[in-house]
């Protein structure tokens, strides 16, 4: 599925409109900030890669990572409720995990309400590193204003040695 995979490295318009729509739409359960964007723009702006599936000519989820020289950071998977549990992010993430820039180990949050991504992430044997206490702010619903801590995940991929 790697050919349904694409990076987004500069700014396009129609695209960063699609993945603004898949954030909200694979978000919006948790009442967080929805992406602007801006954001996305900032977000290329700032080195980070973007990359996006595409199904039937539709993008369908999407991921932000940072490729640093020593791990890499998983920013966001999100995939769009209408498409959410037909493997879309675990190809995504396959796709991170096989790519030349990825060294060292992978790291990242997720609010510790969102048990879909933290069993989503254990399945690909990330294991809980740390907790940040009030990370994420609910900004909707009943609980505005309220802070959710976020778990930090790591994936550790042994080094090759070199001869």
């Amino acid at each position: 599925m790697k050919n349904n995979i694409f990076i987004l490295n500069k700014v396009n318009k129609r695209i960063i409109s699609q993945l603004v729509n898949i954030h909200f739409s694979a978000l919006n359960e948790f009442n967080f900030r929805n992406w602007s964007f801006q954001d996305f723009v900032d977000l290329i702006n700032n080195g980070s890669s973007i990359f996006y599936y595409v199904l039937n000519n539709i993008i369908v989820g999407f991921s932000v990572v940072r490729f640093n020289e020593d791990f890499t950071e998983i920013i966001i998977i999100a995939v769009d409720s209408n498409y959410q549990k037909k493997k879309i992010g675990q190809n995504i993430l396959n796709y991170i995990i096989d790519c030349p820039y990825f060294k060292g180990c992978m790291i990242l949050d997720v609010a510790i309400t969102n048990t879909n991504a933290i069993n989503f992430y254990k399945k690909f044997g990330f294991k809980k590193i740390g907790q940040r206490k009030n990370y994420y702010l609910i900004l909707e619903g009943d609980k505005v204003g309220q802070k959710i801590d976020a778990i930090v995940m790591q994936l550790q991929i042994h080094p090759t040695t070199s001869q």
